[in-house]
């Protein structure tokens, strides 16, 4: 099977021998490789951050939040869990506040979540993210993160006491006029005294290290809350994408109440990371564009030394357009075979994160993923066939861009100055 003579010599000119051309076709196609290999693990990151910190946060959040907009606590919010059933949403209430946990002579902040189990489970995913699953919180019991009980030491069945700043600070009254006044207790203060029930892991290590959950009437009595009180009403919906409609509908049918979306609770952070993911695509472009410089530096050499070549082949009769489609076939082949082998490579690294994250960890001598300052329990990884399509596209087209000055370059030759080039 014959080629054609523009896509012939595109091969040979690229065909490798024991030459500096051949060696520096070689560190070409290493340009690209390395760029799109970047690009691809960059982008599928940050997809991955988030979506395991969207599913983290809609396991954990309900869809829409509704809080009492003239009052700190709903007084009968099963009533509202009623109502809002008739709208086709599945509704719970709960209680968050924070508070002191305590476990032997480590006290540490963190927040309780006071849930109705039966409710809950309908709404959110926590109970099926525990670590023994099918327990019914019992009043006494709590739930508490992997990671949590991990850094306190607690297994299941241990017991910790809980502290209620609302209770602790009871006797403190602010005056008017800024002054602070000291009551005397009435009553004797004791903690609440629970017991490890279980743990569950969200994946998202914000929750995992600082959210206690335990059951509505004991939150109620640890925030000095009346008993089936709530601060706030959990509700999930069908199609939490889109829900902008209903939610009008609640606000308009209850003024009473201040709804909330996850959307909008979350706005600052899922509008940050898609700065970043953005940010970090534009800057890896740029390594592309180095690569490109490489291509354009290949052509050009292969270029001059071929220019008798060139010339022999314009004085028989070739074209400069075919002349130029020599060199564009060229650079569109360097390009190719970079940006599969970058595509390779890139998944490859992508497959294997874990380990080489491991690896280094091992070989500098901390944390390279620290879940602390990343929020997620490990690296994330998400490649889209848009991602995809959008580094191919960009890479073959910068790639064939640098492949454009050379080939008008060898087109514009002249046949006879050409051949009379040493």
């Amino acid at each position: 099977m014959s080629l054609p003579a523009e896509l012939f010599l595109a091969l040979r000119y690229l065909k490798p021998k024991r030459t500096l051309v051949s060696v520096i076709t070689l560190l070409s196609v290493l340009g690209p490789t390395l760029g799109v290999a970047i690009m691809l693990i960059v982008s599928s990151v940050m997809s991955g951050f988030d979506r395991d910190i969207r599913e983290g946060i809609m396991s954990m959040q309900a869809h829409l939040s509704v809080y009492p907009r003239f009052s700190e606590s709903f007084a009968e919010p099963l009533s509202l869990v009623s109502q809002f059933a008739s709208y086709g949403v599945k509704s719970t209430p709960v209680i968050e506040g924070n508070a002191l946990v305590q476990v032997r002579k480590l006290v540490l902040p963190k927040v309780v979540r006071g849930i109705v189990p039966e409710l809950e489970k309908q709404v959110t995913s926590i109970q099926r993210n525990y670590f023994q699953p099918g327990h019914v919180l019992q009043e006494g019991e709590v739930v508490i993160g992997g990671r949590l009980a991990s850094s306190c030491g607690l297994r299941v069945g241990d017991e910790m006491l809980i502290h209620s700043p609302a209770r602790l600070t009871k006797n403190i009254v602010w005056k008017d006029d800024g002054t602070v006044e000291f009551k005397e207790n009435e009553e004797i203060y004791l903690p609440e005294e629970v017991k490890v029930a279980g743990l569950y892991s969200m994946g998202v290590a914000d929750y995992d290290d600082n959210v206690i959950i335990m059951h509505l009437d004991q939150a109620a009595e640890l925030m000095g809350l009346d008993w089936g009180s709530a601060t706030s009403i959990q509700i999930a919906v069908p199609d939490p994408m889109q829900m902008q409609q209903l939610q009008e509908k609640l606000e308009n049918d209850f003024p009473m109440c201040r709804f909330v979306s996850w959307q909008e609770k979350n706005k600052l952070l899922f509008g940050t990371l898609q700065v970043e993911k953005n940010l970090m695509t534009f800057l890896m472009t740029f390594i592309v564009l180095v690569a490109s410089f490489c291509i354009a530096a290949t052509l050009i050499t292969v270029v001059v030394q071929k220019t008798r070549e060139i010339g022999v082949l314009k004085a028989i009769g070739m074209s400069g357009a075919r002349i130029a489609r020599i060199f564009l076939l060229q650079g569109g082949l360097i390009g190719l075979l970079g940006t599969g082998l970058g595509l390779g490579l890139g998944l490859l690294v992508i497959a294997c994160r874990d380990r080489i994250a491991d690896l280094l960890s091992l070989l500098m001598g901390h944390e390279v993923f620290p879940a602390e300052l990343y929020h997620l329990m490990k690296i994330p990884a998400l490649t889209t066939a848009s991602d995809l399509l959008l580094i191919v596209a960009l890479s073959l087209g910068i790639c064939l861009l640098a492949a454009l000055l050379p080939a008008l370059y060898a087109a514009s030759l002249q046949p006879a100055k050409a051949l009379q080039k040493e």
